[in-house]
């Protein structure tokens, strides 16, 4: 089920469990006050027909009373005593003789069309104007007492009645007032209401469900275009993102979705950039060894096969042997490039002139082969670095410088401090550390190593890739100087190791400068 559905499913049950509750209450309390007005009627309407029948018992006992005075020439009639006495001389059966005629008397006096009433007395029923003389039953009189009354609601007839008891004592004997009043107005507005009220309730619901219909459309349809973009980047369309401009939760989790799209877009252009370089580096090794070895086969086998002069052995053995150095010192850096790849490096702090000078001694010879001169000037500092290793890449750089360089020209080699700012170096690259200035003001240094050559030079674009594996600018020439593109690679590495920084400044013709930029 759609999330829309659940939506409005749970909307509509919430809302149905509501409205019924809030509806009940409401129908329960009217039908309440209604049935209490009932009720109140009803009690009237039995004080009414009591008061009424006590009235007519009085006179009649006042009629015998006056007869009974003249009969007897008694004229002490203000006494309370013999009032009671004139009242015990009626007998009980005299009194239930007369109470249908009292009760007649009363109805044609008080009775109303949905009204009826009945009287006992001494426990029979002597009066009724209820044509359908419905029973009773003994729950209207069980622990009635005078002043009091008792009540039940009875249905009949599918009409619903209030059956109102009151109790007067008459010599002794009880005299009990039922009252018989129609409350079917009551359960018949309950009815209505209930009609009324489903029918509001079904129209509610129609209503609210076309518009909780439209309105989780709306607010679901975020979620769609979700679904829909994940769906494309399974595919392999990483380029697709999610275009919603809410800045509610479904919005924000757009926004978070298009950042793991895109990091995950950068991640897959990583693993393919990786997967073809791999390729490439493999196909630049096969090529690279293939050049060596050709050379190497071809020497030996014309050495097996010929008879050659002693001249024409050393020149051949002189070939096999340069080539297996190349091939020695390509092996020997492959292996330093993938451990420095896999592995963390130690780092002590090394006095940078003693470094450069061991760099140069180093060097030295091979630029004396060429004529090359090797100028210095380094402001001695004490950084924190891998002395081998920094030694190895110094020396790949001015290694590089002499390959660039004419017999004749120099090749200066400069250190000192600068100010990273001024060289454009963003700081979470270099970690570079900050010093206070006289002003009070921060500012990030940076030690600085150039080696500089009046060389061939490079354009732009092999600028570039100078660092990339098997790449050479001028193939044939660093074949010929012994090269196998790999150098620049492991100095790349071994600077990244520093936290360094290299940057190239080339011209074809001009020269190169190779800029280091190290944390202090």
């Amino acid at each position: 089920m759609k999330f829309r559905y659940k939506v409005l499913f749970t909307n509509l049950i919430l809302l149905s469990l509501g409205l019924g509750l809030v509806g009940y209450l409401m129908i329960h309390k009217n039908f309440e006050l209604a049935k209490q007005t009932q009720l109140k009627n009803a009690i009237v309407q039995n004080n009414l027909v009591q008061s009424s029948v006590e009235y007519e018992l009085l006179q009649l006992l006042n009629s015998v009373s006056d007869n009974s005075e003249t009969s007897n020439n008694n004229t002490d009639n203000n006494n309370a005593d013999n009032s009671n006495a004139e009242k015990s001389s009626i007998s009980a059966s005299s009194i239930a003789a007369q109470l249908p005629q009292i009760g007649s008397r009363v109805s044609s006096s008080v009775r109303s069309r949905d009204s009826f009433f009945y009287i006992y007395f001494d426990g029979e029923k002597v009066y009724t104007d209820d044509k359908s003389d419905a029973r009773i039953g003994d729950t209207l009189f069980k622990n009635l007492t005078t002043g009091n009354k008792n009540y039940v609601i009875k249905e009949e007839s599918q009409k619903h009645y209030i059956y109102v008891t009151s109790q007067s004592v008459i010599d002794e004997k009880n005299l009990w007032i039922v009252s018989k009043c129609d409350a079917s107005e009551a359960y018949t507005l309950l009815d209505e209401q209930i009609n009324y009220f489903r029918l509001i309730i079904i129209v509610i619901l129609i209503a609210e469900s076309a518009a909780m219909y439209f309105i989780s459309r709306y607010m679901t349809k975020p979620l769609e275009k979700l679904n829909h973009v994940s769906e494309e980047i399974a595919q392999g369309d990483y380029a697709t993102r999610v275009n919603v401009k809410s800045h509610d939760e479904i919005g924000l989790l757009a926004q978070k979705f298009n950042i793991m799209a895109q990091a995950v877009s950068d991640h897959v252009d990583e693993l393919n950039d990786m997967v073809h370089r791999r390729e490439q580096f493999v196909a630049d090794f096969t090529h690279e060894i293939k050049t060596p070895m050709t050379s190497i086969i071809g020497y030996a086998d014309t050495m097996r096969s010929l008879e050659l002069p002693r001249e024409e052995q050393m020149m051949a053995l002189g070939y096999i042997f340069s080539e297996g150095k190349r091939l020695e010192s390509m092996s020997q850096k492959l292996f330093e490039l993938i451990y420095l790849r896999r592995h963390d490096i130690e780092k002590a702090r090394v006095h940078m002139a003693d470094l450069c000078a061991e760099v140069v001694k180093v060097v030295e010879p091979a630029y004396e082969n060429r004529h090359l001169t090797i100028e210095t000037e380094i402001e001695d500092a004490v950084l924190l670095l891998n002395r081998e290793l920094f030694i190895t890449a110094l020396v790949n750089l001015m290694d590089n410088a002499r390959k660039a360089s004419e017999e004749g020209q120099q090749v200066w080699v400069t250190g000192k401090f600068v100010d990273s700012r001024a060289c454009n170096i963003p700081k979470d690259k270099t970690d570079i550390g900050e010093t206070e200035s006289a002003d009070d003001e921060k500012c990030m240094t940076a030690y600085e190593i150039c080696i500089i050559d009046h060389g061939i030079g490079m354009t732009k674009e092999q600028a570039a890739k100078i660092c990339d594996e098997f790449y050479m600018a001028d193939k044939s020439r660093a074949r010929k100087e012994g090269g196998a593109g790999i150098g620049m690679s492991l100095v790349a590495i071994i600077l990244e190791h520093h936290n360094a920084v290299l940057s190239v400044e080339s011209e074809p013709g001009c020269g190169t400068t190779m800029r280091i930029l190290l944390p202090w």
